[in-house]
């Protein structure tokens, strides 16, 4: 008898979580394909919830400097995903 791994079984629980980390992993990639390397090195993570955009950095510094670039992202974002985004929010990550 071989081992399965989580992903092995078809869950639609686990499927919608890697799909959803999966759609995580693209927006990132989007927004730091539109930033300078520095900026784009400190840019974490990205979330999606109420057409709110939300971009985690890993310090207030870049924080302030990603704002300068709230124009770009989302004309890049709105590229890719389905509903309008009408707002970005930039917070600092916790980890």
């Amino acid at each position: 008898m071989s081992f399965k791994s989580a992903l092995e079984f078809h869950n639609r629980t686990i499927v919608k979580l890697v799909s959803e980390i999966e759609q995580q992993r693209n927006l990132l990639s989007v927004v730091r394909s539109v930033l300078p390397e520095i900026l784009a090195q400190h840019t974490l993570h990205c979330v999606i919830h109420d057409a709110t955009l939300f971009i985690y950095t890993d310090s207030s510094v870049w924080s302030s400097q990603l704002r300068f670039y709230n124009s770009t992202i989302l004309v890049e974002i709105q590229k890719i995903v389905a509903e309008p985004i009408k707002t970005i929010q930039i917070r600092l990550s916790r980890s």
